[in-house]
């Protein structure tokens, strides 16, 4: 096995693997692209997703075939005392062919992909997550995963994958030519605590926490998308915006703004009534983004804008 499995190393940015899968289990990926592909109902569609429980026996039979190959040992990175287990939980199926017009659209929940983002935020000592995504079929010339921070990008195709760290890697899927480009990508989790000084059932902890989090982040993307009801804006939206750093410090400038209001207007003492500070300012955020939602749903009601 290789020495160099990761490609790129960063403190800040994580692990990032960038390579092709071994020949042993490319029939694998065959069948199940094959498969596959029979249970997409509509493909035009931008996105379809099969969650790894909801996969049909004999396609799941060949993802666990794949999971369970020793290459996959490499993730542990030469590391001692190495604990690594799957979170097939959150695995899954996922048919994309990106809209054209990307850049004159705005993005509502699982569509912020679209957008720089990464994946997760949490910081596990020596605890790592690694998401894998494997390409099921060819003909991509202009679709990119794009590692944006350490500058670098990867038209998946056929057999080529992915591993980046679920926390920390930034990343973004950018269409560089206007044409149908339909995608069927094969998404894998593994938890890694690498020179482990915990059990694994501490491990086996930290990983419902990370698959509690994203079944929340699953249900809200999935209601976030294309939305129709004020409900579903406040989901959309929410995804739309949390991606936009200048947004976020927009709002941090707002929260210092109305602390100062407070305390002028209405004689708040920071200290004594600090309580009291936080719920108002909390009601006043509530209200602000109430108002944009608001605004994104009216339009829609209206103009059939999104």
């Amino acid at each position: 096995m290789s020495k160099n499995f990761f490609n790129y190393k960063d403190d800040i940015e994580g692990k990032v693997s960038i390579g092709v899968i071994p020949d042993n289990i490319k029939n694998n990926l065959d069948y199940i692209a094959t498969e596959y592909y029979k249970e997409i109902p509509n493909k035009n569609a931008s996105t379809y997703h099969t969650w790894y429980d909801n996969i049909k026996p004999n396609i799941k039979e060949k993802i666990d075939i794949i999971k369970d190959n020793q290459f996959w040992d490499q993730i542990c990175d030469l590391t001692d005392n190495c604990i690594k287990i799957s979170a097939k939980e959150m695995d899954e199926l996922y048919y994309s062919n990106p809209p054209n017009n990307l850049k004159s659209i705005n993005l509502y929940g699982a569509t912020t992909n679209y957008d720089v983002h990464k994946d997760c935020f949490f910081n596990f000592d020596n605890i790592k997550f690694y998401r894998v995504i494997i390409g099921l079929t060819d003909g991509n010339d202009s679709v990119a995963t794009s590692m944006v921070n350490f500058d670098v990008s990867k038209k998946i195709n056929k057999y080529d994958y992915i591993v980046f760290d679920f926390d920390k890697t930034y990343h973004q899927v950018i269409k560089e030519k206007n044409k149908d480009t339909p995608r069927i990508l094969l998404k894998l989790h593994f938890i890694v605590c690498e020179n482990c000084k915990y059990s694994k059932e501490y491990v086996e902890f930290i990983k419902k926490i990370y698959l509690y989090y994203e079944f929340i982040t699953r249900y809200i993307m999935k209601e976030g998308t294309n939305p129709k009801t004020f409900i579903q804006f406040c989901y959309g939206v929410g995804c739309q915006l949390s991606n936009y750093n200048d947004f976020n410090l927009f709002f941090l400038i707002i929260c210092l703004v109305l602390i100062i209001i407070l305390n002028k207007k209405f004689n708040v003492k920071i200290v004594d009534d600090f309580g009291i500070l936080i719920g108002s300012l909390f009601g006043l955020l509530i209200i602000l983004y109430l108002l944009i939602v608001l605004f994104y749903w009216g339009r829609y009601k209206l103009l059939r804008i999104r």
